[in-house]
């Protein structure tokens, strides 16, 4: 169960209620770790893949994810159900964000940061277990 610090109020079946400002520190969080993982049209992880394969690439970038969502759980305690919230927050301005600014060819994009936000909340699931 959250602690206060992350909460406010209970809904109808008694469960607390993420707090607003956990939930724009994960907005914040992953709308900046995703474009520094992936940034859009500069994407240096070409680079990496012609040298080492993309396969190995994207389980870099896998790993970087989990690894920054535990690093983002562990200095600020936000609760798992908060970073959701946040992180689909994140991933709607984003995603507008990109086709807006940038009008892609294709929607990859969708799928990619998708699962860059998974990530992040895996490492962010995964640290709140300890």
């Amino acid at each position: 169960m959250p602690t206060g610090a992350e909460t406010t109020g209970v809904n109808a079946n008694g469960r607390a209620l993420p707090d607003a400002r956990a939930i724009t520190a994960s907005v914040v969080f992953t709308v900046v770790a995703g474009f520094a993982l992936w940034p859009p049209r500069a994407v240096y992880w070409t680079a990496v893949a012609a040298a080492v394969g993309e396969t190995a690439t994207l389980a870099l970038v896998v790993a970087l994810a989990v690894a920054l969502g535990a690093a983002f759980e562990s200095v600020t305690g936000v609760g798992v159900r908060a970073f959701a919230v946040g992180a689909a927050l994140a991933y709607l301005l984003g995603m507008a964000t990109v086709a807006l600014a940038l009008s892609p060819d294709s929607p990859a994009h969708l799928v990619l940061y998708g699962a860059i936000d998974g990530c992040l909340l895996a490492g962010v699931a995964a640290a709140s277990v300890r």
